[in-house]
């Protein structure tokens, strides 16, 4: 179901209205960054309508022609919530093109809209684009008016999980938002049985660059050939926890491996209290000078020549992993955490 970006068609009407949807708060506070999009979009686009949603327009939107939901949409904590809301609303009534305005046209969006009249199509209502992590997002997406999909979105998941996480939004802003109105929550609504009603939108198609790569970090992300838009920096809303997910995201391996070199210092401190604690109880007389005999200097063979073996029946308090583990502190003090530099080196 993804876009095919060389369909077009002579069609002078389409399914979807030739209708560009965007929001801010207002026009005169748009950054910098931001300033000319509205004008790049109506320079490409002359026989579109461009719409452009500022807060006060959007609740007035949502007061007149959606009442039974301004209750829910004064009550959203952050104003992203509420931007994200009322694009789904705009778009569910007049029908259109929604962008972001950190998404920028290089082309005419023609081809995208032509292509739900292909007669293939018939039985979709939505274009959406979609993310590097083969999700979808509401950052990019078009839809006839009064589309079923969206109207059950609206009616039925967006009341519904207002409050996500029950209370801990607070904590978790940015999940609280995804889960709620953001593009989570749309990927999700449309995995549930609605993938065959929509038409995405690949990441190149649309300009996105991979947020894990330099330039899209610098706000520098270059449009692949054959993309209708490029995008700059965007992500108003985002906060710390935004930006440690998208960290995570980036440096899994990093991540992973030093959860592995931070679990193994927790087991060597727990096997020394584990150690002082059966000393003090008297546990260990006949084992006292264990740390100080050859054994200590050789390495890890006993005083039979043998190597002594890992106990995996008491995994976390026996006495010979305890001393097995720090006979290697011992023999290296310094060579756990380079081992763990250089692991963490080599996976960045």
């Amino acid at each position: 179901n993804t876009v095919n970006e060389s369909s077009t068609t002579t069609t002078t009407t389409t399914r979807i209205p030739k209708i560009i949807h965007q929001s801010y708060k207002s026009l005169s506070t748009l950054p910098s960054d931001w300033a000319d999009t509205p004008s790049r979009w109506q320079t490409l686009h002359p026989t579109y309508e461009y719409k452009f949603w500022s807060d006060d327009d959007n609740r007035n939107l949502i007061a007149q022609h959606y009442p039974w939901f301004l209750s829910t949409y004064d009550n959203y904590p952050a104003p992203i919530q509420r931007a994200d809301a009322a694009r789904y609303f705009a778009v569910l009534h007049y029908g259109g093109i929604y962008a972001d305005m950190d998404i920028l046209p290089i082309r005419n969006v023609d081809p995208l809209l032509y292509t739900l009249d292909l007669p293939k199509n018939n039985n979709k209502q939505m274009l959406v684009a979609e993310t590097y992590n083969l999700g979808l997002t509401n950052a990019l997406f078009a839809s006839t008016p009064n589309s079923t999909i969206l109207h059950q979105f609206v009616r039925e998941e967006l009341p519904t999980h207002a409050s996500p996480l029950r209370g801990f939004e607070v904590l978790l802003p940015h999940f609280a938002v995804l889960l709620s109105t953001g593009p989570t929550r749309l990927w999700i609504y449309l995995n549930r049985g609605h993938r065959d009603e929509i038409l995405t939108l690949n990441p190149a198609g649309w300009g996105q660059c991979h947020q894990c790569k330099s330039q899209q970090r610098r706000g520098k992300c270059v449009p692949q050939e054959g993309s209708f838009f490029e995008t700059r920096r965007g992500g108003s809303w985002h906060k710390w926890d935004t930006r440690f997910m998208n960290f995570i995201f980036c440096h899994v391996h990093l991540c992973v491996w030093g959860g592995v070199c931070a679990l193994l210092w927790v087991y060597c401190r727990c096997g020394c209290c584990c150690l002082a604690k059966s000393y003090l109880h008297g546990g260990v007389e006949n084992n006292s000078n264990m740390m100080q005999d050859k054994d200590a200097e050789e390495g890890m063979q006993d005083v039979n020549g043998k190597k002594r073996k890992w106990n995996a029946t008491n995994i976390y308090c026996s006495l010979e992993n305890v001393v097995y583990l720090m006979r290697i502190h011992n023999l290296s003090q310094h060579r756990f955490p380079i081992f763990c530099g250089v692991i963490l080196l080599l996976v960045c």
